[in-house]
């Protein structure tokens, strides 16, 4: 795994899951996701978001996409 204890996501802009080769943002939730960016509260709540796939879970939107490659591994867009 590339992220033990980490659920990571590529998202299309409905919070849907990308299939293998489709790119989507990259995010990332599950044990030991930080809380937020210390006082930057409107950023915070930008980006540490609701997790759609686990109630009462955070995740982490990194703006960052990618796409999930037939092997499972992850190839970083842009």
């Amino acid at each position: 795994k590339v992220f033990p204890n980490k659920k990571v996501y590529i998202l299309n802009q409905d919070d849907q899951v990308q299939p293998i080769g489709i790119p989507g943002e990259l995010c990332i939730g599950g044990e030991g996701l930080a809380r937020g960016y210390w006082n930057l509260p409107e950023l915070t709540k930008e980006k540490f978001v609701r997790n759609p796939f686990i109630p009462e879970g955070k995740m982490y939107r990194t703006g960052d996409l990618a796409r999930w490659l037939p092997d499972g591994s992850i190839d970083y867009v842009g």
